[in-house]
Parts: C-alpha cells; sequence; structure tokens
C-alpha cells in the first residue's frame, strides 16, 4: 500500500509543480483543491480496502503522510488570501502587512505551544495517543483537532497539518518582505547579460537550482526559478517540464551534458591552478 500512496502524492506534487500560478484567481485555486481532494479520495479508498500492516504504519501516516497532503490545502488557500488582500501601497505599507501576519501565525503557534514543541521536536512519545484512530479523548486539550471522518482522522493529524501549511505561509511571508525591502538596482547598457548557449542547458541549471534548494532556503518554486533566469537571462525555455524530458530522452550523450561539461571544466581550472 505505501507505493501506491507514494504514487498518488508524487502525482500530486507533480501537478500542483507544473503550473505555481494556483493562487493567482479563485478559478486556479479551485482546480488545485480539486487535485487535492481527488488525491485524499483515492489515498483514503486505499487506507479503507487495504487497512495498515502495523501500527507504525498508521502512526506514520497519520503523523506525516496526511498532514502534508492537508498542509498542501492550507498553504494555497492561505497564500491566496494573503495576495488577494495584500494592501496598495508604499514598500512600508506591504511590510507591516505581512509582518502582522507572521505576528498571527507565530500567536498560532504560542496557543499551540505544547504540540507544536511535539511537532518541531520530532516526540514520539504520545504517538499512540495522537495518531492511532481508536485513540480516546485527549488529557490535553486544544483547538480544532478533528477531522470530520473518524475512520480517517486522528486527534493530532489535521493539528499537524497545520503547523506544517502555516510554517510555509510565514516563510512566504517572509520572501514577501524581503522583496519588498530590497532596493531596485538601476541597470545600465553594460550590465545586460544575454544567454548564448542551448536553452536546454539553463533547463539543467534550473533543475539543478530547485532540487538542490539554492534559492529563498528552498522555497522558490521551479517556476519561479525558470520565469527569474528567463527574464534576467534573456532566453527563452517554454514549458519546463516538457523540455525535461527532452533531457531524460537523451541516450549517446550525458543526460546531464551541460552540468558535466560545468564539472569538467572547473576540474580543469582547478588542476591548472591559479593561473
Amino acid at each position: 500500500m505505501k507505493t501506491e500512496l507514494s504514487k498518488i502524492r508524487s502525482e500530486l506534487e507533480d501537478a500542483l509543480l507544473y503550473d505555481d500560478t494556483f493562487t493567482s484567481s479563485a478559478g486556479k485555486l479551485n482546480e488545485a483543491t480539486a487535485l487535492i481532494r481527488e488525491a485524499l479520495f483515492k489515498i483514503k479508498s486505499n487506507i479503507s480496502e487495504d487497512g495498515f500492516e502495523s501500527q507504525n504504519d498508521e502512526i506514520e501516516f497519520f503523523k506525516l503522510f496526511k498532514p502534508a497532503i492537508l498542509a498542501l490545502k492550507i498553504g494555497l488557500i492561505y497564500r491566496y488570501n494573503l495576495k488577494l488582500n495584500e494592501p496598495v501601497g508604499t514598500s512600508e505599507t506591504i511590510l507591516k502587512y505581512y509582518e502582522s501576519e507572521i505576528k498571527s501565525i507565530q500567536s498560532f503557534f504560542r496557543i499551540n505551544s505544547f504540540h507544536y514543541q511535539y511537532y518541531k521536536n520530532n516526540l514520539t512519545n504520545m504517538d499512540t495517543d495522537y495518531f492511532l484512530r481508536n485513540a480516546g479523548p485527549l488529557d490535553l486539550p486544544t483547538e480544532d483537532i478533528n477531522d470530520l471522518d473518524p475512520n480517517f482522522s486522528t486527534p493530532m493529524s489535521l493539528l499537524f497539518a497545520k503547523f506544517k501549511g502555516y510554517e510555509s505561509i510565514q516563510q512566504f511571508s517572509l520572501n514577501q518582505i524581503a522583496l519588498a525591502c530590497a532596493e531596485p538596482t538601476k541597470k545600465t547598457p553594460g550590465d545586460s547579460l544575454k544567454w548564448t548557449g542551448d536553452s536546454i542547458n539553463v533547463v539543467e541549471l534550473a533543475y539543478g537550482l530547485y532540487l538542490t534548494g539554492q534559492l529563498n532556503n528552498g522555497n522558490a518554486s521551479l517556476n519561479q526559478i525558470v520565469r527569474w533566469l528567463e527574464e534576467n537571462l534573456q532566453v527563452k525555455i517554454g514549458v519546463v517540464q516538457r523540455r525535461f524530458t527532452e533531457i531524460g530522452r537523451r541516450k549517446r550523450l550525458s543526460q546531464t551534458k551541460y552540468i558535466d561539461q560545468m564539472k569538467e571544466n572547473i576540474q580543469e581550472k582547478i588542476d591548472q591552478g591559479n593561473s
């Protein structure tokens, strides 16, 4: 069952990654939430049919797997509303708006501080009370912790999803603050750089930056990185996922030809010394 669940999750994440504009309009947001709802339905059906092989598998599902899926929905809806209500004004106005949002999120973490510390420190001593469906009432109550379906929820799975989702919103808000604080740079004609190599090489570069988490503490999406490269290097990539399949189809050459070439040239330079 784990393999099937991982496949469903992977397909969902790929679909959301393919188009990161889901928070740009209500229509787009509805598309994204529909994808998540469909994935959850498939996951629930799998669990209803196959169950869990062990107690540890059930705990892992409700502690890590399901909260990660729900956090995607929480994050999408939250970001949509943040951008929808973002004030029109100076950088200082936008700065205060997102700082206020961060304070609100931190207040939520403080209200639920006992369980948030359990989440942050990856503790396990209460897992059988928190993440098994037949667990009884909690000794330490907290607000809004239950899903509607007792066969597909546990006392803490939704709260853990909120922790994960709100952390992503906190990072998103920090990124918006950084953008608001950034000083615009004036470019001179001599500053302009243009990519003159093969555009497929930019695809390798984009995936390398994305998969190694080099930008925005690993929170920059693949499409954000591609747009940034296109804008700053004056190159057109097109649909990056389709271009990536071109890399996968390489047979005679290395599938990472450009990055391999970079590695060889850098190593050659190192071998030659600093001259």
